[in-house]
């Protein structure tokens, strides 16, 4: 009996929002309707209000935050990342208990934008308040920035950001080129008893590493995932040494036990481990690929070449 009531609760909140929604964006005091606007979504165009006030989104943070936003709901798996937490105070967490519990929170919450990367919980969004679904890896990083800072009027400041940590990188490059030299530089993931690897579509700040400061990987992991589109590939451990670089950024994931690789022969012998050239990182951080992730990220890199100075 309380599921179905529940069950209808939800119904119920989503309708009466479809609602208000219908009859036009009203201002808060019944006064004059939100002036609104027109932008070019992956769903095709979609009408928002000119200055959202009431953001939820189920992904996308640090891009908002990174422009002084700051949404009332969001992702908790976003709230989790180590480099927003000083930003994210007062954030709800998407409560993601079930479909109609995410639908009634959202409901709930009178927002009056909604960013979206999951294709397929559009419609359902799109009853509750205006909806803009961004496909997932359509764009690279900066544009993604960009987009989501002009959905909230913000575009001055996401080029002042961008311009900025554009600066940092470029006045590094030289640094960090003579540093690693014609070294090569790998990023490997463990998993239960899974090792991913990657290039500079994936996160984990492989754009920096190989599109801005023109690093490279080894040949298995530069052919086919920094100059070729592929994201990430499962690798065995045996196949390891192939896809291991000079230099190795290693992450592991959330209560993943990497034993089956880090007390492995075949880890211990590859170069970069002997010779120190290892960077650990948290893969709940490094697994998000926001502004102020990838600033924190070039900050890491900066700080790990620069033991090898000379050297």
């Amino acid at each position: 009996m309380h599921i179905h009531i529940r069950k209808l609760l939800a119904i119920l909140a989503v309708f009466a929002m479809t609602l208000g929604f219908a009859a036009c964006s009203a201002s808060p005091d019944g006064g004059e309707s939100t002036k609104m606007k027109t932008v070019q979504t992956d769903k095709g165009e979609v009408e928002i209000p000119e200055h959202p006030t009431r953001i939820i989104s189920d992904y996308y943070l640090g891009e908002f935050l990174a422009v002084d936003v700051k949404p009332v709901i969001a992702s908790p798996y976003a709230l989790n990342n180590p480099y927003l937490k000083d930003y994210v105070e007062g954030i709800e967490p998407m409560n993601i208990t079930s479909s109609e519990s995410t639908l009634e929170q959202f409901a709930e919450a009178k927002p009056d934008l909604i960013v979206t990367i999951t294709e397929a919980d559009y419609e359902k969004y799109s009853k509750i308040a205006p909806t803009v679904y961004i496909q997932d890896g359509k764009r690279p990083d900066e544009e993604t920035f960009r987009y989501i800072a002009s959905l909230v009027g913000k575009e001055q400041a996401a080029d002042d950001y961008i311009a900025k940590f554009n600066d940092k990188i470029e006045s590094r490059k030289q640094e960090i080129q003579d540093i690693v030299g014609n070294q090569t530089v790998s990023i490997l993931e463990v998993w239960p008893q899974e090792i991913y690897t990657m290039g500079s579509h994936f996160a984990r700040g492989g754009s920096i590493l190989y599109d801005m400061w023109g690093l490279k990987a080894p040949e298995a992991i530069q052919k086919d995932m920094v100059d070729g589109d592929e994201q990430y590939k499962v690798i065995s451990l045996e196949a390891m040494p192939e896809y291991a670089g000079d230099f190795i950024l290693y992450g592991v994931l959330d209560g993943t036990d990497p034993a089956f690789v880090t007390s492995s022969n075949l880890w211990n012998a590859l170069p970069a481990v002997k010779n120190g050239k290892t960077l650990p990182y948290e893969q709940v951080s490094w697994m998000h690929r926001d502004p102020i992730t990838l600033n924190a990220q070039a900050d890491a890199f900066i700080a790990f070449f620069e033991q090898f100075k000379g050297k």
